[in-house]
């Protein structure tokens, strides 16, 4: 109801607009609104690792990558790793696996795991607890990645259209195309997660066992192109 008061409703002093009914505006105000805090809080370090919170994705990267990597050391070792031993765990699983871990802003420190506690009311703020009031290091290199991929799967289309203009016979079956395995592929890149052969079979719903090695020759060739494309990072390595 502030927020209704404060931020919707026309004001009655002198000199402004006369307050207005906003019942039938109801749900897309509280929408709005919701999206706005939402925002805000995760701006302030209020929100992290909110799963299913619209646009959690770009923000929760990171603790996606750390919550995989804790899982793989309970695995492998058997037992729940200490805040020392996860963030070596993870950071030397990052840089095995990633071209520029540091760059893709997915490393991790002691002090950024920081311990869940609850949130003074009366210190909304929070400028007094700086692990809280934490903000996510923004993936410069993003957009400049998702051009590239962009122009892997434009290259991925092309060569569809090659293979269907050379077919002399109609297929027997719905052919699997290029890009769209490429598609699939990158679907998740911006949180470092890639699929395999067998869930990108999974993922465009191909039974036929044609079509399944059909995928494979397609990934194979899609990450040679990429490769190529992305050959800078390698050699920056």
């Amino acid at each position: 109801m502030r927020m209704l008061e404060t931020r919707w409703r026309a004001k009655s002093e002198p000199g402004t607009s006369p307050i207005f009914n906003y019942s039938r505006n109801l749900p897309t105000i509280l929408e709005a609104e919701t999206r706005y805090w939402i925002r805000e809080d995760r701006r302030k370090g209020l929100l992290n690792g909110t799963a299913g919170v619209p646009g959690d994705s770009s923000h929760d990267r990171r603790a996606k990558l750390v919550k995989r990597s804790r899982e793989l050391f309970e695995a492998e070792y058997a037992r729940t790793p200490s805040d020392v031993e996860l963030v070596d765990f993870h950071n030397t699983r990052m840089h095995a696996t990633r071209k520029d871990a540091a760059r893709q802003s997915v490393l991790i420190t002691i002090r950024g795991l920081g311990s869940l506690r609850s949130i003074p009311l009366e210190d909304p703020s929070l400028f007094s607890e700086d692990r809280l009031a934490w903000r996510d290091v923004p993936d410069e290199a993003a957009s400049e990645r998702t051009e590239r991929i962009r122009s892997i799967v434009a290259e991925c289309a092309r060569r569809d259209a090659e293979r269907e203009a050379a077919r002399i016979r109609a297929p027997k079956r719905q052919p699997v195309m290029m890009a769209s395995v490429a598609r699939a592929f990158f679907a998740h890149h911006g949180e470092g997660e890639f699929p395999t052969r067998k869930e990108l079979v999974a993922e465009l719903g191909v039974t036929e066992p044609a079509g399944r090695r059909e995928i494979g020759s397609h990934l194979n060739e899609i990450l040679a192109i990429s490769r190529r494309r992305f050959a800078d990072y390698r050699n920056a390595q």
